[in-house]
């Protein structure tokens, strides 16, 4: 809940299309998540001092395991977001601490990546799980590093923006790479075995993210490229000459990193329209079974798919296309919607006890059937 609504505050600070008291709203649902996240963490902390051993027991359990991830996906996004409304009401000083807080993000998301993955494969995690997408998660902190670097390189100085840059890119294509190979059991198990089961379509969603955020955070240090790179960086190593060139390393970095975008962001389109469709299969109205009750599975819908929008902004801006722009602006007013349906949802499940709540031996067996 927590990186989804802070996914929103980066989104309405990112649209092309601002109107007076956007960027309040902005602020505004930034600071709501800040506050969300601390009673998310409160009440996880309380759980685990109320009970020695549920901290072990979640771990091993195979629907909450692959989530511990998401406290470091909901930290990413607050520091984008303090990068995005802070960097013009505060003073040099956010600049250092944001950039003290990047490297402390980068050792905790590698960290937790090596051992959170290595842990899923000693204790095969994967058999008792056999839905392919949650396997991104582990990975995906480590991979929001590009795209903290595609916000804070900008504003840092030159002798520290190289250093994120080039961080971002490493830890980018670590995450990136790793998706890959679990894209490779997805598609396999849904051409082997069919769509997943009801309960589980709305995160295929899930699916969207990596090739968005990685197509969002080229084109983002690419663009700080522009500005931080020498204008020989890397070149000069096999041509020491000093002639001078219209066309910086900078300049190419942007063109390749918006053409590779491109290519990413269709790969995220066409995961979009399978989950879409797949979630839409369940309605009674297109001869399915019903929609699944509300569920936190369907927060699936929102961070991945802000990443999306995110995306399609960047690459708007980068072609300089209005009409990719406007679009652009319809997805971040659906995103919205979505996210406040989604909350409201989530609100009044909670509210009737139909989520988040003991389950009866019941609907345990019932869980167990199915």
């Amino acid at each position: 809940m927590s990186m989804a609504t802070g996914g929103i505050a980066v989104l309405l600070s990112s649209t092309p299309h601002q109107f007076p008291g956007l960027k309040t709203i902005g602020k505004v649902v930034y600071i709501f998540n800040l506050v969300l996240f601390l009673c998310v963490s409160a009440c996880l902390i309380i759980r685990f001092l109320a009970k020695s051993s549920a901290l072990k027991e979640s771990f091993q359990e195979p629907n909450e395991s692959h989530f511990v991830g998401t406290c470091l996906l909901a930290v990413a996004t607050i520091i984008i977001g303090a990068e995005n409304y802070g960097t013009d009401a505060c003073g040099p000083w956010l600049q250092v601490a944001l950039r003290i807080v990047f490297w402390i993000y980068v050792a905790l998301s590698t960290i937790q990546a090596i051992w959170h993955n290595w842990y899923l494969y000693h204790v095969r995690m994967a058999s008792r799980q056999p839905f392919a997408l949650v396997r991104l998660l582990p990975s995906f902190p480590a991979m929001l590093t590009g795209t903290i670097a595609s916000v804070l390189a900008s504003h840092q100085p030159r002798h520290h923006a190289l250093p994120i840059l080039i961080g971002g890119t490493t830890f980018q294509g670590f995450g990136f790479i790793m998706s890959l190979f679990v894209y490779s059991e997805y598609f396999y198990r849904l051409n082997k075995h069919g769509l997943p089961k009801p309960s589980d379509r709305p995160e295929m969603f899930i699916a969207v993210g990596p090739w968005s955020f990685t197509a969002l955070a080229l084109i983002g240090m690419a663009q700080a490229a522009v500005k931080q790179f020498p204008a020989r960086y890397i070149i000069s190593y096999v041509d020491t000459s000093n002639s001078q060139q219209s066309v910086t390393t900078g300049d190419i970095t942007l063109v390749l990193a918006a053409l590779v975008a491109i290519f990413l962001w269709t790969m995220a389109a066409f995961c979009l329209c399978i989950a879409i469709i797949s979630v839409l299969a369940q309605c009674r109205v297109f001869g399915g079974t019903g929609a699944l009750g509300m569920a936190l599975p369907y927060w699936s819908m929102v961070f991945p798919n802000t990443g999306f929008v995110i995306a399609t902004i960047r690459i708007g801006q980068v072609l300089q296309s209005p009409a990719i722009l406007w679009v652009a602006t319809g997805l971040t007013i659906a995103q919205v919607a979505i996210w406040l349906c989604v909350g409201v949802g989530t609100i009044w499940a909670v509210a009737t006890r139909r989520m988040l709540w003991p389950e009866t031996e019941a609907e345990v067996d019932g869980d167990k059937e199915a």
